[in-house]
């Protein structure tokens, strides 16, 4: 029998199996069958109990079947909450998981769709979907007939290759009509369960070519309206030469026609060389000149840049003034590049030109051009180019002393139509076609200038071997006369005669005006410079006229007539040019011309200029007296 005050025992044990019971019960369901196990585990136990032998009633024994009962049942439901856990999360990943593969496959399918450049998509052998921009640029909007065309048809590509990395590269589309269409193609691989899937998307290239043409076209205009621009400004030095070469050549013709009739043979000798002389310096002209405008493709030879200048020295001394003097200087004769040799001439010409006009300013200066072959290996040449790398380049510099620029101005000198020229002598365009040249050329420009102390540019090409047989170049005779300047002694006729002082650069046009007035009776002596026709003024005291030359070294015949009025002002004075463009009707009046003889001209309208202008100059002083 049981204590008094006791709890029975088989009431402990059921007790027991209602707590453990409850404390199952209170685990989620989802736990599967281990819940009813439990149950059954501990209803079965308190059975057990309760058919036990007495002693299990005892009241010591319940603190501890209450604890053992609390250790499981909270193991137990440990258990079963981290398996639901994890079951839960497992569940809710694969939900993201799917969610994210719906929302990949609407973005894709988005993009595919509405992209705005044409799109395919093929499984290596034939073409399985295709955008609207590929279905109206290939099938004109039927897909249809795009799509189950093999992948070769319509790309010429072939399928899947041995590499796995995508492709970009510029081909031709076919249409299902055939018309080929260039297009820049970029291919993706992208690998599926089910297989390999290829994507395609390229942009429609026609506009692009379109333009490019039109580009190239423009270029080649630009170019060659560049190059009449030149020949325009080659045009006034060429016509300065030229007008020279014909009054050698008109006036020796004519002193060999007075000489047959005096049947003075050695005299006719003597005109004919001198005539022979002026026509092979003028056919050189002229063959650097069509050398120069003719109109073909550029091509990249190797060129031998020394040499090239060289050959155009004839030309550059035809561009510029004499008042300019012209030092062509090479350092490296092995200055070999590649380039087209028309253009390298015409950047030449372009440079020279604005050179020449910077120093119009100044009355002429001195134009430097020199060729040698640098490393930009050493700091000082890497700086000014730091677009190029390191190594050897042929380096083309032209100096010049005339006025300079500012910064403001040489920062923007490369612009199209930006030129300081005024107008109507220069478009603008002569420095941005020299820097497209250069560029074409893959060389670099460097240009420094200071204001009233000149400009330098600094050209440089990569220096390239020298071929195994050198191109034939033209070889032009260099243009010089060989016949002597008479003295003033051999000059001398009657002691009455006036005395004629002729100054002129050029030997030939001395010869052969001399000659001429000679034949008119009239004593001559000749310089070939404005500072030795000063020095005659200051021998000769009996000089009644001077006849002076506009473009020459040194000074030009203005200037001589002005220093030459201070020192014989009542000296009536005669200027020759052969380009009265560069001469103003007001720096005349300032230098006191009486006359003005344009080039070329004959021996009588010379004769009848200094009889004309003699006599204009004592009517004059006798007015005065009076």
């Amino acid at each position: 029998m049981p204590r008094a005050g006791s709890i029975s025992g088989t009431a402990v044990l059921h007790l027991f199996a209602a707590v453990t019971s409850l404390a199952i019960a209170g685990a989620p369901a989802r736990a599967g069958g281990t819940i009813p196990a439990l149950q059954a585990t501990s209803i079965a136990a308190g059975e057990a109990l309760a058919v036990a032998r007495p002693w299990y009633t005892d009241w010591w024994w319940l603190p501890l079947v209450l604890a053992v009962a609390l250790v499981v049942s909270g193991g137990v439901i440990a258990v079963v909450r981290r398996r639901n856990a994890s079951l839960l999360d497992r569940a809710r990943a694969a939900e993201a998981s799917a969610q994210g593969v719906l929302v990949s496959e609407e973005r894709f399918r988005r993009l595919f769709d509405r992209g705005a450049d044409p799109q395919l998509l093929s499984d290596g052998v034939r073409i399985v979907a295709a955008n609207p921009a590929a279905t109206a640029l290939l099938a004109e909007g039927d897909a249809d007939r795009l799509v189950g065309l093999t992948t070769v048809q319509v790309t010429s590509d072939s399928g899947p290759s041995g590499t796995d990395d995508d492709m970009s590269y510029e081909t031709e589309v076919q249409t299902v009509d055939g018309e080929a269409i260039p297009v820049a193609l970029r291919r993706t691989r992208i690998p599926l369960d089910a297989g390999l899937l290829l994507h395609y998307q390229f942009r429609d290239l026609r506009d692009t070519r379109r333009l490019e043409a039109e580009r190239r076209e423009l270029e080649a205009q630009l170019l060659a309206s560049q190059r009449l621009e030149a020949l325009g400004t080659l045009a006034g030095g060429v016509a300065h030469d030229f007008n020279n070469l014909l009054t050698v050549i008109r006036a020796n013709s004519e002193i060999a026609q007075f000489s047959m009739a005096q049947r003075d043979f050695p005299g006719v000798a003597e005109s004919l060389h001198a005539v022979i002389q002026a026509s092979d310096r003028a056919r050189d002209i002229v063959k650097q000149i069509l050398l120069f405008s003719r109109r073909s493709v550029p091509t990249h030879d190797h060129i031998n840049l020394a040499a090239l200048i060289t050959d155009t020295q004839t030309l550059l001394r035809a561009t510029i003034p004499s008042t300019v003097q012209l030092l062509v200087e090479v350092r490296n004769a092995e200055a070999w590049i590649s380039g087209d040799a028309t253009q390298m001439q015409q950047l030449l010409l372009n440079l020279c030109s604005n050179a020449e006009h910077a120093m119009r300013r100044t009355d002429g200066g001195m134009l430097r051009v020199k060729v040698d072959v640098i490393s930009l290996d050493e700091a000082a040449n890497a700086g000014r180019h730091p677009q190029l790398r390191p190594g050897r380049y042929v380096r083309l510099m032209v100096h010049d002393t005339g006025s300079g620029m500012n910064d403001d101005v040489r920062q923007r000198i490369f612009e199209p139509f930006f030129t300081t020229k005024p107008i109507g002598e220069g478009t603008g365009l002569g420095l941005a076609v020299l820097h497209g040249i250069v560029m074409s050329h893959h060389g670099s420009v460097h240009v420094e200038s200071v204001e009233g102390e000149g400009t330098d540019f600094e050209l440089l090409f990569a220096l390239v071997p020298a071929p195994h047989e050198a191109p034939a170049g033209v070889a032009l005779p260099s243009p010089a006369y060989t016949t002597p300047v008479p003295s003033a002694a051999a000059a001398a006729l009657a002691g009455d005669a006036p005395l004629i002082l002729l100054v002129d650069d050029e030997p030939g046009i001395l010869r052969a005006a001399e000659r001429g007035i000679m034949s008119a009776g009239m004593r001559v002596i000749t310089a070939g410079s404005g500072g030795a026709a000063l020095q005659l003024l200051g021998d000769h005291h009996d000089v009644a006229l001077m006849i002076t030359d506009q473009t020459m070294p040194e000074m030009t015949g203005l200037t001589l007539a002005e220093r030459a009025k201070t020192l014989r002002p009542s000296m009536p004075i005669i200027l020759s040019t052969g380009y009265t463009g560069r001469v103003t009707p007001d720096r005349l009046r300032e230098a006191h011309i009486e006359t003005v003889l344009d080039k070329p001209y004959t021996l009588t309208q010379l004769t009848d200029a200094i009889r004309g202008t003699l006599q204009s100059s004592r009517r004059r002083r006798t007015a005065q007296r009076a």
